[in-house]
């Protein structure tokens, strides 16, 4: 049964659901999420339920756009622990589409996305959202279709073969989702085509129902308003008719705990900001914070310690492979990192994070590509590896993800590539790639405590007592005081001995 599909499909993928999602569907699916927020035309004092939130990306949007109160259900707990991490001040519940735990028209309006297809009864389903929804309130979906004429073969080629393949660099659950989706849409439309979706908007008091296909088909967003009339007016899963004003059916809220045991819990604000170098969001500061330019130029670094490794290193190999790593490093890995979930709380649109994010990427592997044209075909295996690592790192795989993929991937990779490019002797270049490595192991120990006490912390309180009797309190500010002065140390030192190093083999030449 569908109902069965979703815990089975959506279980296990929730730290990496955001970012996936964006990759597998070239950038669609924030646009279609986008589009669905844009239908909605909420006003600050109104109250939204997205219901199938997932990790919040509606929620996290409506909230943004329109200043409104958002409210986010789920039936995945794992799906609702990652939303709390990506914005703990949203109120989450745990509760199943079928049966909301909400009186008739408690709220202004209603989102969803990609629910019809998981549950059993989508008629049903449509009645309950609706009895939620005040008079008036705007109702407003995303799906995914199926194109018609010859695009249907090229979607069905890649749902049934691209999506499973590339899925399978994340993890095996991502290349079972991938297998499981296109069956999925085509079963689900075969029996319930286009216009029965409409039908049953409106036999659940629904008027206004407009239906927008997206991305040549692949897409659809459906968007309608609750009548106002009474027999317009539906009411619980079973259309058991309508009732006099306050006698709606009341159901038990449950708030659900996105730790391990269920129950209430709550998120205060973390710091102000997410990262010691980022600034007020808005406007031009949001590029500037996205950039992470203390860390971007940290690892800019090891280039230039890689070309130091030559007798004679060529300035326009280490000016190119300089402006490689910044296009794929500082601008496409940070843009697609940015885009989901907003890690450093920028305003820049999902859009343009994903227009920087490929042409970033597409700059840095032209680059590699005319390199290569002058170093050898050899060359473009560390092409191939950088573009790999930009993408792994995008859709948060283990592989890259993991401390030590860390390490080698952004301390040790650039090394190499650099050594290689100059015609440095491998075995210094060996020791080196280590010697990054290892430091960028350091980098990543000290700033993810302090990278998840800025941006997921509640609270933090406790007192040091020391043997001469006098104590310490202990707060956010003084935890993360350290280990930040040593990044903020770590990054400028980098800079300036790589530099160094490399300014030795053009000094006096």
């Amino acid at each position: 049964m569908p109902a069965a599909d979703a815990p089975r499909i959506f279980s296990g993928i929730g730290e990496t659901y955001e970012r996936v999602g964006a990759l597998l569907s070239f950038g669609q699916d924030p646009r279609w999420r986008t589009a669905l927020v844009s239908s909605v035309d909420a006003s600050a004092e109104d109250r939204v339920l997205d219901v199938a939130t997932g990790t919040g990306l509606v929620a996290r949007e409506l909230a943004r756009r329109y200043g409104c109160a958002v409210v986010g259900l789920d039936q995945s707990a794992t799906m609702l622990a990652a939303a709390a991490a990506r914005n703990g001040h949203m109120p989450l519940i745990r509760g199943r589409a079928e049966r909301l735990p909400f009186p008739d028209a408690s709220f202004d309006h209603l989102t969803f996305t990609y629910l019809l297809r998981y549950v059993d009864d989508p008629a049903a389903t449509m009645r309950e959202l609706a009895r939620v929804v005040k008079p008036g309130g705007r109702i407003a979906m995303v799906e995914f279709a199926v194109p018609s004429g010859p695009l249907r073969w090229a979607w069905r080629i890649y749902t049934r073969v691209g999506l499973p393949f590339l899925g399978r660099f994340v993890s095996k659950q991502w290349s079972d989702v991938g297998a499981f989706l296109g069956p999925s849409i085509e079963r689900f439309y075969a029996t319930h085509p286009q216009h029965e979706l409409e039908r049953y908007w409106g036999d659940a008091g629904l008027c206004e129902i407009r239906s927008t296909r997206m991305s040549f088909g692949g897409g659809v967003l459906m968007s309608a308003t609750r009548s106002t009339s009474e027999a317009g007016a539906t009411e619980g899963p079973r259309a058991m008719g309508n009732r006099p004003p306050g006698r709606g059916v009341r159901r038990r809220v449950e708030r659900v705990s996105v730790a391990p045991a269920e129950g209430a819990t709550s998120v205060a604000p973390a710091l102000d900001r997410s990262a010691f170098y980022s600034l007020a969001p808005g406007g031009l500061r949001d590029y500037w914070t996205l950039l992470h330019p203390p860390y971007t130029a940290w690892h800019l670094s090891y280039v230039l310690l890689g070309a130091s490794l030559s007798p004679a290193p060529d300035a326009r190999i280490v000016g190119g492979a300089l402006l490689a790593f910044f296009l794929g490093v500082g601008v496409s890995a940070h843009a697609f990192d940015e885009l989901q979930g907003r890690p450093l709380g920028t305003r820049i649109p999902n859009a343009t994070l994903i227009a920087l994010g490929s042409l970033g990427l597409i700059g840095a592997v032209a680059l590699g590509i005319l390199a290569a044209t002058q170093l050898g075909a050899g060359f473009l295996v560390f092409v191939v590896v950088g573009a790999a690592l930009v993408l792994l790192y995008g859709v948060e795989a283990p592989l890259v993800h993991s401390d030590v993929g860390f390490a080698l991937g952004w301390g040790g990779f650039p090394v190499l590539t650099a050594a290689f490019a100059t015609s440095a002797p491998p075995i210094p270049a060996a020791l080196a790639a280590i010697a990054a490595s290892l430091i960028s192991l350091a980098q990543r120990r000290l700033s993810t405590p302090v990278r998840r006490i800025r941006r997921t912390s509640t609270e933090v309180r406790g007192e040091i007592t020391y043997r001469d009797g006098t104590t310490e309190m202990i707060h956010r500010g003084s935890i993360i005081a350290a280990p930040e002065a040593a990044l903020r140390l770590l990054w400028l030192a980098m800079v300036t001995l790589s530099a160094g190093m490399l300014l030795t083999r053009w000094w006096g030449g």
